[in-house]
């Protein structure tokens, strides 16, 4: 075994759960445990009692009523919520050391756990899943090993938190080159020895790697690792690089929109702040999730603007396609009229041979005609290509094929997708679009630029074949819908229906 790690384990200042946290696990490893004898070994402890009942009775937990005792709580959110913050505040009194400050960062270290746990709570029930609070006990849990690395071998570990500079990313490697383990195991191990659930331990051991994790917990280290994206998406000098990660990640493993994903963010931005409170936390200063979206989605764009070539959809048209040598827009980087054209008879074409679905979605920037007389020259200039990034950002990753159609109109060709997908990419869209144009600004004015957009979308599926016989009549249906959308008002979106199915 490695002498460090026997240096480790052998320490005596290791953290220990006190006696009602292991009472706890005690009781709750038998699936016919008593509720009201875990009730009562929780209240035994007052201070715990009292914490546990303002959390349960805090916003993050939503409950209509008022929970007035531990035994109601159980009642009123079950088993796993109780048991989790139970554990939780055992934890942090059994960590938390203000006596050291100075030497480990314990600010940093909670902002880190708390976040993550909190996010991926968040994000596992979004999902669906039913295991958030042990995903929250989790994130709290995950960095342990670091607690006991620090405890048994004091300056030595510290030597290696500095070679990080600060990048948590970047620990596992210092301490595998350094001493040989990682504070993964070692947590693992330490809570292992509390005899806590295998759920639990496996969080802590694969929180850095979580593709590495065995399947029956690989959703809950899944969902930590997106809230550990988060905590580095709201405590980073640089967000766009985490937040690009997290929308990849996310969309990947559960299918979770970007605008999904900024909800979670801002949630977990939200709910930091009061859980904090609660735990009696220093995790530094509130942050804005709102601002740091803003700008992270302002310099995504400003990447895009920059290089729009490669990101258009010529780029990543393959050898032979009918698309290549079509007529492309060099501003956007997008196709132009003749690629429209050519995009739309093409996946006519195929959907209808192969009894597939097609749609059209067609983005109107209202404003567009006065841009330049309000905001001054290059107004419309900005505008569509700031439109034109966020399209490729929501429809490219769906083969969506892109195209300007004119000044300012931008249409979308999704070949194999209906009014459904295509209506929740729009929406997605419009979303991005309501944010970005909060920090867009007008280039000769450097004023906001505020941009608005109508949406029509038609498409060829089973319930509209008989009326799209060619793709001009759809073309024409997504036109319909634009117009519908702009005498609503601007801004709106609207999908043609067949009179059969019409709401």
């Amino acid at each position: 075994m490695n002498p460090i790690l026997n240096k480790i384990l052998a320490c005596s200042d290791l953290p220990s759960l006190p006696a009602v946290a292991l009472r706890v696990i005690e009781l709750t490893s038998d699936v016919d445990v008593s509720l009201k004898e875990l009730s009562r070994t929780i209240e035994n402890d007052q201070g715990l009692s009292v914490k546990i009942l303002k959390t349960v009775n805090s916003s993050f937990y939503g409950l209509r009523k008022r929970c007035g005792t531990i035994d109601k709580a159980l009642v009123m959110l079950g088993l796993s919520p109780v048991k989790s913050l139970a554990l939780g505040f055992s934890l942090v009194s059994s960590i938390d050391d203000p006596a050291e400050a100075g030497q480990f960062d314990y600010m940093a270290y909670w902002r880190r756990g708390l976040y993550s746990g909190i996010a991926g709570k968040i994000t596992a029930e979004h999902v669906g899943f039913e295991f958030g609070d042990e995903v929250f006990l989790g994130g709290l849990l995950q960095d342990i090993g670091m607690i006991a690395m620090y405890r048994a071998l004091g300056e030595q570990y510290l030597e290696v938190l500095k070679n990080t500079d600060n990048n948590h990313r970047g620990l596992v490697k210092q301490e595998l080159q350094l001493l040989d383990l990682q504070h993964p195991d070692v947590g693992a191990m330490l809570v292992q020895r509390w005899k806590l659930p295998e759920e639990l331990s496996m969080q802590v051991k694969y929180h850095e790697r979580p593709t590495a994790t065995p399947s029956s917990c690989a959703d809950h280290v899944r969902c930590v690792g997106l809230g550990n994206f988060v905590h580095d998406i709201l405590t980073d000098e640089e967000p766009s690089a985490p937040l690009q990660s997290l929308y990849e990640k996310a969309k990947s493993w559960y299918d979770i929109t970007p605008s999904a994903v900024d909800e979670i963010v801002e949630k977990a931005s939200e709910a930091a702040r009061e859980m904090g409170s609660l735990f009696n936390l220093d995790i530094g200063p509130y942050t804005d999730a709102n601002a740091i979206l803003a700008e992270a989605a302002k310099r995504s764009l400003a990447i895009i603007k920059e290089s729009p070539s490669d990101t258009s959809v010529m780029s990543h048209t393959q050898e032979g396609s009918v698309l290549q040598g079509s007529d492309s827009d060099s501003l956007t980087g997008t196709l132009g009229p003749r690629g429209l054209d050519i995009a739309i008879r093409e996946g006519f074409r195929l959907a209808t041979e192969n009894d597939e679905k097609l749609a059209i979605v067609q983005v109107v920037i209202d404003n567009f005609d006065s841009l330049n007389t309000e905001h001054g020259d290059a107004a419309d200039v900005e505008a569509a290509m700031g439109v034109a990034g966020l399209l490729k950002q929501v429809f490219e990753g769906h083969g969506g094929v892109i195209c300007r159609a004119a000044p300012n109109t931008f249409a979308i060709v999704l070949s194999g997708m209906g009014r459904l997908f295509a209506t929740n990419l729009a929406e997605q869209f419009a979303k991005d679009l309501a944010l970005a144009a909060k920090v867009w600004t007008a280039p000769a004015t450097d004023k906001p630029l505020r941009i608005f957009a109508s949406i029509g979308i038609a498409a060829l599926e089973s319930d509209t074949r008989h009326i799209f016989t060619q793709p001009a009549k759809l073309v024409i249906a997504s036109s319909k819908a634009i117009k519908a959308a702009q005498d609503a008002g601007s801004g709106n979106m609207r999908v043609f229906q067949p009179k059969s199915t019409a709401a």
